[in-house]
């Protein structure tokens, strides 16, 4: 049995996509493989023979076409459009079809439509029942995985199957899955549940070696979506990790999600500077503690978030972050607040998106029997060009939301108050990286470190003066922390395209006919509806 796993292609311009960046200054064609096709790999029984297809590294061949009997697609929802594209190609090829990941969940009744087989929730424990359907030509089933895995048995990727494993700047791993708040926009607990289960520091250093093995150096992200959820389980990890990069002499740095908690710890943010985690991604998602009270993100209220995230840096943590403007019952002073925050708080790579009531999550169970959703039938999950997918509640209309949404990201991505604020954050930073990190870096840093001097410095009419201002003063007051301000720069060279591209797309919106969009009206204006599809009489 011949399986040839596709992996769609990310959409250019999405807030996560800074594969144009990263080609640029790296030299990698993308920023990381699908680690979920690589794990469904490890459970194939041996006679299922395996080709990988990355689409956005390359695309299949013809040679790829003939040899397959069947294609098995990973898909998320912002790979929506080029998933149309890979399921049209397979028909027309006589391929039956596999589907899995985030999608299913999402959007149930178009992957139904579209597969053979329909996999939802986790692989790991209807592989066996899959691959005899599979085997035996038993189409039009459906499995569900559920979201009761035990980590501590999950196989190590297949991470061989890589063509070419540093056409990547970044290799992910996973070491747990579920998060134990609940925030009320989040699908991450309708997937994975609310008790976070972790892998064993062991396998995690298996996999390392893996990787190590076939000759990769440089980033690991650990996708989790909070690396925390289990606080003494990632204790337990760091501890481990810090004796494996010692004997390893350092093939890695680390990166990973968290939820901003992590301040409150000093052991486990000790522990992740021991470990070699330079970064960590934290939803902030808003400085109100009414409009986190609303959207159910208990955890961020206690405490000054400044003051949070300036404990974070002081073990050497650079903190990039999410924020979100769409909740009910904001005023319009919000977006001010949030540039405001978000000026003062030093993050740099700020996602602002506008909240979308993601398939299936609470928000959208309670939007919908609210009569306030919209059916959006092009909803990709892009957070940031596609609008709010409901009503609003409160004083401000849909229109009001994404002309004051443009000012706010254009004001955040200048390159003035770009670099402005990232300077004094990066000058926190108290990082403690081992002489043989630095030495086994180092070099690759400095060479990036020359091509963003080259292309940002010498070539960005629009913002050297910022860059060298900001280069300089890193330079002479923090040299460690310029590991952080390559980071920075780096993504804001997609940044900056990407908040013109959101200009652009929005502007086309507002400016063409949306008349059951209800772009001018709250929820105080509307007589309770069922939910309503876009297009609809």
């Amino acid at each position: 049995m011949n399986v040839l796993m596709i992996y769609p292609k990310f959409p250019e311009q999405t807030f996560w996509n800074t594969a144009r960046s990263v080609e640029l200054l790296w030299g990698r064609k993308a920023i990381m493989p699908p680690l979920g096709l690589l794990t469904v790999a490890s459970y194939l029984p041996e006679d299922f023979s395996v080709r990988l297809v990355d689409r956005n590294v390359a695309e299949e061949s013809e040679d790829d076409w003939r040899w397959a009997d069947v294609v098995f697609l990973s898909v998320m929802l912002a790979q929506r459009e080029d998933y149309r594209a890979c399921v049209t190609a397979a028909r027309m090829r006589g391929k039956p079809i596999a589907v899995g990941g985030p999608l299913t969940h999402a959007l149930p009744e178009e992957v139904a439509a579209d597969a053979d087989w329909v996999c939802f929730g986790e692989a790991e424990t209807i592989m066996e029942r899959f691959t005899g359907d599979v085997r035996a030509g038993r189409r039009a089933r459906q499995y569900h995985g559920g979201s009761s895995t035990n980590a501590e048995q999950i196989k190590i990727p297949r991470f061989e199957l890589l063509p070419r494993i540093n056409d990547y700047a970044t290799m992910p791993l996973q070491f747990s899955r579920g998060c134990p708040f609940q925030c009320e926009f989040c699908d991450i607990i309708e997937i994975y549940g609310r008790v976070p289960r972790a892998k064993a520091p062991a396998q995690m250093c298996a996999e390392l070696e893996a990787i190590e093995r076939l000759g990769f150096r440089g980033y690991i992200f650990l996708v989790d979506d909070n690396f925390i959820g289990n606080k003494r389980k990632a204790k337990e990890l760091l501890a481990q990790l810090a004796s494996w990069n010692r004997a390893h002499d350092y093939p890695f740095r680390y990166y990973t999600e968290a939820s901003i908690n992590l301040a409150d710890d000093e052991a486990l943010l000790a522990g992740m500077s021991r470990a070699g985690f330079f970064h960590v991604f934290i939803g902030i998602e808003t400085p109100d503690p009414k409009l986190l009270k609303t959207t159910r993100k208990m955890q961020n209220i206690p405490g000054n978030p400044l003051d949070k995230l300036a404990t974070i840096r002081r073990h050497g943590l650079h903190v990039t972050a999410g924020f979100i403007v769409g909740f009910d019952g904001e005023e319009r002073g919000v977006f001010e607040a949030q540039r405001a925050f978000i000026q003062g708080s030093g993050i740099g790579v700020a996602m602002v998106g506008l909240l979308q009531a993601i398939p299936h999550t609470q928000l959208w169970r309670r939007l919908k029997s609210e009569g306030r959703l919209l059916e959006a039938l092009s909803s990709t999950g892009n957070h940031t060009v596609e609008g709010l997918n409901f009503i609003p509640k409160g004083v401000m209309t849909k229109r009001e939301y994404l002309e004051s949404y443009c000012e706010l990201v254009r004001r955040v991505f200048e390159p003035k108050a770009y670099f402005e604020r990232t300077v004094p954050a990066l000058l926190e930073l108290r990082a403690k990286v081992p002489l043989g990190a630095l030495r086994r870096h180092g070099l690759a840093l400095s060479a990036v470190l020359l091509k963003e001097t080259y292309h940002f410095g010498l070539r960005a009419h629009a913002f050297r003066l910022y860059f060298w201002r900001a280069f300089l003063r890193i330079l002479w007051k923090r040299p460690g922390a310029l590991e952080a301000f390559i980071f920075d720069c780096a993504v804001f060279h997609h940044l900056h395209g990407h908040a013109a591209h959101i200009q652009r797309e929005l502007d086309r919106y507002l400016t063409s006919p949306h008349p059951d969009d209800v772009l001018d009206q709250t929820i105080e204006d509307c007589a309770p509806a069922p939910q309503r599809k876009l297009g609809a009489a």
